[in-house]
Order: structure tokens, then C-alpha cells, then sequence
């Protein structure tokens, strides 16, 4: 708990000392308190176009990536994740954020912002992109969500909904997991997932391309989609979860997914 409060609220270095907890947490916190590196720290706000109009779906997450400029793949240099955040979002990213060694948090940077719809680390379609150039210790930089990420491939496009009988069943923590799997297919790895927080059902859904598990994997052909209700969040079924099934193609519209049955019961 105290430890919580500090990632919340910070600590000083007398408190560091004193408090046990895990050793990479307690580097990080020593870290964001070295003025040396915080001296490098790139600071600004987020804000969003307003010429899109958007709004921000439950579970949406808002990364924050530095790379060296002129680097577009592989590791970024550092990131960071906010879970609760509203636009304009103000923000700080230094050394460390560093995915691998503080050192490459030297020189131009490009630092580009993601609103993320589903929360998944892997762009996709849906998602809202901006980047700027900076240089390190840059302050009141202004990132602009501007250009949104368009969907590519296949995709099937529906509601999710659940059986009036099963209503009364509904977890208050509303996570669902949305697999697509070549029909015939039951075991290894799906073609394609999704994890989704709602508020509310019927929910609009759209699982493609863009969601496929491996590198390489198409999108395509007759598919089974099954929705899962998970009360726990963990991706793996559990007795008590409630789920649905059907069998459709890969580019379908208009899919009525319903939950409409109970694990183990």
C-alpha cells in the first residue's frame, strides 16, 4: 500500500531508503529523483486535433514513445504508459523511461504519442497518432494527436450482446476477450484477439487484420469468433465466465455476437 502511494505520489530519497520493495521500482523511483537525468527530461502536453472530433473510448491507453530521430522501427528508446490521463495531458519522459539503457536518451529525439483504443502496446486501426522532433531537456513541448491509423486487410465488423437470461450474471469488472480462430481450428494460439473493457452491452465490435497474433498471419477464410465475459481479466477461461460462439468470414458485417452461456454451469 505505502509503496503504491509512492508510484502515485513520488517520494523523497530519505523514504527510498527506508522502505523495502522491489529492486527495479526502487531504481526507477531513484532514477526519476537524479536531477542529472531529470535534467534531460523532455516535458510538454498532449492535446488532440480538434478537427477529428474523437472521442475516447473506454480502456483507452496513451503511450509515449522516444526515438532517436530518424530511427522509425525497433525498440524505442524509452516510453511511457498512462492508464488515466485527459486531453490536454500533460506529460515527462526522460531516462528513466528507458526501454534498455539510459545512454541512448541522448541527442535529437523524435517523440510521437499514440491514443491507443484497446490498450494493446501494438498499433491498430482506430488508433491516433503525433509526433514531434525535440532535443533533450526540451520543455513545454505540444505533441497533436492528428492523424488517425486506418484499418488495413480483412476484418469483421458486429455487436456483442448477451442473453436476457444471463443478465442478472454480469461481473461488475466488464473485460471482454474477443478470439477469431480458422474454422475446424481449437487448439494453439487464435488468428486474431482482442481485449475490450466496456461499460455496457450491446457493444460494437471490429476484430481484423490489424488484431492477428503473428507476424505474417492473414486474416482470411471462414473464421469461428468467440467472445468471452471474464471476470477475473486473465485471458484464460475460468468456471463462471460467460461465453458465445459463431461461425462467419473473414470480411462479414453486421455479426450478432451472443453471450449466452456459462462456463462449468
Amino acid at each position: 500500500m505505502i509503496l503504491g502511494l509512492f508510484l502515485l505520489f513520488g517520494a523523497c530519497e530519505q523514504e527510498l531508503k527506508e522502505h523495502k520493495g522491489h529492486p527495479a521500482v526502487v531504481k526507477k523511483l531513484e532514477m526519476q529523483s537524479d536531477p542529472a537525468l531529470q535534467a534531460k527530461a523532455v516535458t510538454g502536453s498532449v492535446t488532440l486535433d480538434p478537427k477529428l472530433k474523437a472521442g475516447i473510448p473506454d480502456g483507452s491507453v496513451l503511450f509515449i514513445y522516444a526515438r532517436t530521430q530518424g530511427v522509425d522501427s525497433g525498440p524505442p528508446v524509452a516510453v511511457r504508459k498512462m492508464t488515466f490521463f485527459q486531453l490536454p495531458q500533460k506529460f515527462s519522459i526522460s531516462p528513466a523511461d528507458a526501454v534498455m539503457t539510459q545512454e541512448g536518451f541522448d541527442g535529437p529525439l523524435t517523440l510521437t504519442a499514440r491514443l491507443d483504443r484497446d490498450g494493446n502496446a501494438r498499433a491498430g486501426a482506430g488508433d491516433i497518432t503525433g509526433s514531434v522532433d525535440v532535443t533533450t531537456g526540451q520543455k513545454g513541448v505540444t505533441i497533436v494527436l492528428s492523424q488517425v491509423i486506418e484499418e488495413t486487410g480483412k476484418k469483421v465488423t458486429g455487436t456483442i450482446s448477451i442473453d436476457p437470461k444471463l443478465k442478472a450474471q454480469l461481473p461488475s469488472n466488464k473485460i471482454l476477450f474477443l478470439f477469431a480462430r480458422s474454422q475446424g481450428v481449437k487448439r494453439g494460439p487464435p488468428l486474431a484477439v482482442k481485449r475490450i473493457f466496456v461499460t455496457q452491452l450491446p457493444y460494437a465490435f471490429t476484430i481484423g487484420q490489424a488484431d492477428t497474433m503473428m507476424a505474417g498471419a492473414e486474416f482470411d477464410g471462414p473464421i469461428t469468433l468467440t467472445v468471452r465475459l471474464d471476470q477475473d481479466g486473465n485471458a484464460s477461461a475460468a468456471p463462471g465466465d460467460i461465453e458465445g460462439s459463431l461461425e462467419t468470414h473473414a470480411d462479414a458485417k453486421n455479426v450478432k455476437l451472443v453471450l449466452n452461456h456459462i462456463i462449468g454451469g
